[in-house]
């Protein structure tokens, strides 16, 4: 193996492992957020606006806040508030739910591909 080969394959390996970093790792930041209630229309949100925001679901209110660090539920009527604990979403594909009041939060990219066919 020359010096030039080992040069293409270091080159080769670089490539690839910048490809899966930026198209499918953890730098995916979200653009938009889908709250979906039960048997309503989703609502999109803006997260790049800090809000609070009043859910009604099933059992009761769930308040979720939009901040620079992502979305998060803060209160629900939930007896166990899994919702409350799991903390952050962040990224673009992150999706949290409060089953018992039928409330969820799915992260969106305006972008993304997932393949390319011709």
């Amino acid at each position: 193996m020359t010096l030039a080969d080992r040069i293409i394959v270091i080159l080769a390996v670089s490539l690839v492992v910048w490809l899966y970093i930026h198209y499918w790792g953890g730098g995916r930041t979200a653009d938009y957020a889908l709250i979906l209630v039960a048997q309503k229309a989703p609502k999109q949100v803006n997260l790049q606006i800090p809000q609070l925001i009043s859910i009604q679901g099933r059992l009761g209110e769930s308040v979720i806040e939009v901040s620079e660090e992502g979305i998060r539920f803060i209160t629900a009527p939930c007896r166990n508030q899994y919702c409350i604990h799991a903390g952050w979403l962040t990224k673009g594909g992150d999706f949290m739910a409060c089953i018992p009041n039928q409330v969820s939060i799915a992260l969106h990219r305006t972008v993304e591909f997932d393949g390319i066919a011709y």
